[in-house]
């Protein structure tokens, strides 16, 4: 078996995030677009403020489709429901490790944070493919 890889070899540094100032709107849209569940939301500096998830967005449009106030979604920003408490993992983390967070946890993916900056996101998918290829 080969020597299995740190988070950092495998992670993806390519991916969607909002700033801060993003409307809910804007970011339903977007996610449907790109056809993801979710997605980080940072600063003007890369700093991580939170987690947008799906879940967060239905609440939302559920509350402003009850109180027939479409208004709510171009008013709302991402900040006001994303996930503000979140687990992350530095990029030297070993994917044995990342695999038991996320077999003790609900999340599908974790972001990955070096010195307070966002710099890539791993998921439940990139650890099976690392796993597989690695062993």
């Amino acid at each position: 078996m080969q020597k299995l890889p740190n988070v950092n070899e495998i992670m993806d540094k390519v991916f969607l995030t909002f700033t801060y100032d993003t409307s809910v709107r804007e970011a339903v849209e977007t996610l449907g677009k790109e056809r993801l569940f979710g997605a980080c939301v940072v600063d003007e500096t890369g700093k991580l403020l939170g987690i947008l998830s799906e879940k967060q967005c239905l609440k939302i449009y559920k509350k402003a489709l009850l109180e027939n106030n479409v208004s709510l979604l171009e008013e709302a920003k991402v900040t006001d429901i994303m996930y503000p408490e979140f687990k992350t993992v530095p990029p030297n983390t070993g994917i044995v490790d990342v695999a038991q967070i996320f077999l003790t946890s609900e999340f599908r993916r974790m972001p990955v944070v070096d010195s307070g900056k966002l710099v890539g996101q791993i998921t439940r998918r990139d650890i099976v493919r690392a796993i597989q290829k690695f062993s």
